[in-house]
């Protein structure tokens, strides 16, 4: 073989074991474990006012040992190298509402992945003062209503916000609890609420039942969630200071 061939031949060669080498070391290019986790968080006060620094909200990856980040003023959060799969999540601020999401999944998409914004309210300043039966019917019909106060005395402007807990069981409480009406503004103190009959019999209960009923002041944005490990509802905003329970026989 000629010098010429020679030298041709070696730089094929040579080519090729480049190729090769660049060609192996875009197979073994390892694949990225995890990715980036993101989001947004709006604080409100127990009212309908949202907050203008919405910073300090700590986020917690719960399953992972270690993890977790806080927002900026703005409320933005971002946790680098999240293991792809389920994760759940704790977010919360001294003074908050603590809201859980259970069941995060993180993907490999080129921008992470994105949860939709969360609002996150203060707890309630509302407190219930007093909580008494008042009659055997409720808006004309045959039912249950009650009289009841809060603190700080509400106005129009300044309203206060109630959440009603029922059971059959005497240790009615938030955690304990049949049924939950939706959040109940307050305009005024010395205020009548209730429910009918056939209110009551939807939500469950029994004609001749005994049935315990319990109030709490509640936040506008409540930050409720439904734990999957216990099944039940949690309402992370109540004030717990309240009274007594009332009973009443459903009719």
């Amino acid at each position: 073989m000629s010098t010429r061939h020679q030298l041709l031949y070696l730089t094929a060669l040579l080519g090729l074991v480049s190729l090769a080498a660049c060609s192996t070391n875009l197979t073994n290019t390892p694949t990225p474990a995890g990715g980036v986790l993101s989001g947004t968080i709006q604080l409100w006060d127990d009212k309908t006012s949202t907050l203008a620094d919405n910073s300090g909200v700590i986020i917690t990856v719960d399953d992972l040992t270690g993890v977790s980040t806080i927002t900026d003023a703005a409320g933005k959060y971002s946790l680098a190298n999240i293991t792809y799969g389920l994760h759940d999540l704790t977010m919360s601020k001294a003074g908050y509402g603590t809201f859980r999401l259970f069941g995060v999944s993180t993907t490999s998409s080129i921008n992470g992945t994105i949860l939709p914004a969360t609002q996150l309210g203060k707890l309630a300043t509302t407190t219930v003062t007093s909580l008494t039966l008042s009659g055997s019917a409720y808006n004309g019909s045959s039912g249950v209503s009650v009289l009841y106060s809060v603190a700080p005395i509400p106005t129009a402007i300044n309203r206060g916000y109630v959440r009603y807990f029922l059971s059959t069981d005497p240790a009615v409480s938030s955690t304990n609890y049949t049924f939950t009406s939706p959040i109940v503004s307050v305009l005024n103190n010395n205020v009548t609420g209730g429910f009918t009959k056939e209110d009551l019999l939807t939500a469950g209960f029994k004609s001749g039942q005994t049935v315990y009923l319990r109030l709490y002041g509640e936040s506008v944005q409540s930050n409720t969630y439904v734990d999957p490990n216990v099944g039940t509802r949690v309402f992370p905003n109540l004030n717990l200071t309240t009274v007594e329970a009332v009973s009443f026989v459903l009719p």
